[in-house]
Parts: structure tokens; sequence; C-alpha cells
């Protein structure tokens, strides 16, 4: 896959296929950013893109700057990709270490649909994949990181139904079997981000623990591979429903498979911001309706094969990519 490495500011861009493709995926910025995620997460959207039969390649970019130099930087990667921005030929999200406001001149410029920036949107994708396989109505939920996750996905939840006995940040995890108040949840992620598990409870236990948490859906995504052959042994759902880009290695979904577990794949439950964006509809009740319309459906066709739901994906996303590229791209999206 190749890089482009911008000038005068330490950041570059993966990119799925040649430039004259449209592209679109995320920009990181951390005080080191690695190349090695960044084609990871630009293969991962190439796929989504092609499962919902869109000519458009994937990319995903990194700004490796932090304490005075940072905003410079940032300001700088804005400056240089802008013109690509402004032609269509690139469509940049804002990942993680991006702040709020940051990438508003990329926004501006952007031709797609404004509300595919709505966070609302791409939780409601999540959970109706959820929903249209296993209903979610007085189902029992982990959620992992939800300093990440963030209240939008517990309203969501919420709204279905479903009870959350379970949830972790950045700073541990706690449990409680009879449900949190969704409420109350969503006021704790508000007020202290990672420190809510503190504020909800004075048991906290290590974050990784969430993983083996007693519930019948786990949500996960806080970063790439997060589930690995390690954490999947000790998952008790029945259900993983992934939030961000895959969160589960290629040893982690097999396992999980061995031990009957449905795991949904990340190119179906995280496209609510991509379908979206795509759309014309100007209404964003009306466009959630349409978009998690479509995401169920396929959530629940595909976990019908007889491949598993993530392998099903793939092959229709490279079904699809066959009929416009000469050759497929070396290599699926799964986490090392």
């Amino acid at each position: 896959m190749p890089i482009h490495k911008l000038e005068s500011v330490n950041a570059f861009i993966a990119r799925d296929f040649e430039p004259e493709v449209p592209a679109i995926g995320i920009v990181r910025n951390a005080p080191k950013i690695l190349q090695g995620g960044a084609k990871e997460l630009a293969r991962a959207q190439t796929y989504q893109c092609a499962l919902f039969e869109l000519e458009i390649a994937g990319h995903s970019g990194g700004i490796s700057a932090a304490g005075e130099h940072r905003a410079a930087a940032v300001a700088e990667f804005v400056n240089q990709v802008l013109p690509e921005v402004t032609t269509g030929a690139l469509m940049v999200d804002a990942g993680k270490g991006i702040r709020v406001g940051e990438f508003a001149a990329l926004t501006s410029a952007d031709s797609r649909n404004p509300l595919c920036a709505d966070p609302s949107i791409a939780a409601a994708s999540v959970v109706a994949c959820a929903d249209a396989v296993r209903p979610l109505r007085g189902a029992t939920i982990g959620i992992e990181s939800v300093d990440v996750a963030g209240a939008h996905l517990v309203q969501k939840l919420a709204a279905k139904g479903a009870v959350i006995t379970a949830v972790s940040t950045s700073a541990g995890s706690i449990v409680q079997p009879a449900g949190f108040a969704p409420q109350a949840l969503v006021d704790a992620i508000e007020s202290n981000d990672s420190d809510a598990v503190h504020a909800l409870s004075d048991e906290v236990g290590p974050a990784f623990k969430l993983m083996g948490s007693p519930c019948d859906v786990l949500f996960i995504g806080s970063k790439i591979g997060v589930l690995d052959h390690s954490g999947a042994p000790h998952v008790k759902a029945s259900l993983v429903v992934p939030y961000g880009p895959i969160p589960y290695t290629t040893k982690g979904a097999i396992m999980l498979g061995r031990q009957q577990v449905t795991v949904l794949p990340d190119l179906v439950s995280t496209a609510g911001s991509l379908l979206a964006g795509q759309s014309d509809i100007t209404d964003a009740e009306t466009l959630e309706q349409v978009v998690t319309q479509r995401v169920a459906a396929l959530a629940k066709d595909l976990v019908t094969s007889e491949h598993g739901a993530i392998l099903e994906a793939c092959h229709r996303a490279e079904k699809f990519l066959n009929t416009w590229r000469a050759e497929l791209p070396f290599g699926r999206p799964f986490a090392p």
C-alpha cells in the first residue's frame, strides 16, 4: 500500500489504489502514529466501501506531533490536503487526537452529506445491526471503553430496551448486574470521560476484565485488535458487535467462532457514517431510518452464511472489487 509523506510536516497518508481513485478515511494525531495501523484502517475502509458497492478506496492518515508543535502540524496537514478534499479526491474524517474544529476547513470543503458526522447516526447503525441479529429488548449489554463509544451508544441501546450491566473505560471496568440507569451513565460519561467508572462505583476492576463480564451482547471497538486470542476465551456474550474498525484479530475472531459466539463484521456495523455521507437525504431522522434499515438487513443476511458473517462480508466486498479492479488488494481487513 503506497504511503504518501507530506512536506514540511511529520504526517502521511496510507492509501489503497492510485490517486485517481477517490479515497475516504480517518486521520489521527498522536506523538507517533505508526504506518502499520494506518494501512490496516485504510484496507478496512476499502472493503467497507466495496461491500456497499462504492468505487471508493480507503485511506488513513497520521499526524505525528505533540506539545507546542502539535497545533501547527495539524494546521499544516489541513493546508496540504485541502486541495484534494476540495476536488473530491479525498474525504477526511477526524480520528483520535483531532480536536473539535481543527478539521473545519476540510469539513466545509467536503462534498459529502454533512450528516455523516452525526455521532447519533453512527451509534444507531451499530445498535441496529445488533438488534437485527439478537433482539435487544431485555438483553444484558457490556460496552468496552464507553469513554470512546460515548453517550450516543448508551442512549440508542436504552431506546431498544437493552440493560447495560457492564462498562469499561481506559481507567477500569465496573459491573452492575441489575443494570445502570441510562441517564446516570450518560451523565457520568459526559462529565467524567474515562473517570466515569469511578464516578459510578467504588468497585472498579481492571479494564481488560470487561471482556469476560457476563452479558448477552458485547460491544467493542476502542482500538484495532482490542479483542485478541488472549481475550477471546473469556468472552461470555453470545454476540459481539464492533462500534469501531477491525477491533478483533484474526485469531480472536476464529476462537470466538469456535466458541459459537456470533461476531458481526465491523464493515457492516460501523457503516452508518459511510452511508449517510453518500446520501442526499437532509432530514436526520429520515436518514437514520434509511441507514439503519439497510445495515440491519445486511447483518441479518450475513449471519446465515456457512462461512461466518465476517468472511462472507469479505467475499462480497471482493466480488464487487473484481468488477472494477484488475486485481484485489493484498490482505483482508483483520487486525494482526
